[in-house]
């Protein structure tokens, strides 16, 4: 959850690409309370949240593995504190159909 909220934060920062997967965190997991505050937690509280952890965890591999595959090819580069995306528009469907990736 703590590389989703640094995620989160780095797409408020401008890494546009980082879309989905910083509201994926902002709108699923963020209200979940911290691991470190499972101590807490009742049983039926736990497997809710842990159920809401397991149905989204396919989809944020899914995009992990995609943006990652765009890393790998040179297609989006990071450089200092920029980075540059040189994908086709229709591969940049965490910008123009954000919709669709949430409905998978």
């Amino acid at each position: 959850m703590e590389i989703l909220e640094q995620l989160y934060n780095d797409y408020c920062s401008g890494y546009s690409f980082l879309r989905y997967l910083g509201l994926t965190y902002i709108t699923g997991i963020d209200a979940l309370p911290k691991l470190q505050q499972k101590d807490d937690w009742d049983k039926f509280e736990f497997d809710s949240k842990r159920e809401i952890l397991n149905s989204i965890k396919p989809k944020i591999f899914h995009e992990t593995m995609r943006l990652l595959s765009f890393f790998q090819k040179g297609l989006i580069k990071i450089e200092e504190n920029d980075y540059s995306d040189y994908r086709k528009e229709e591969e940049k469907i965490e910008l123009n159909n954000i919709e669709s990736m949430f409905k998978e």
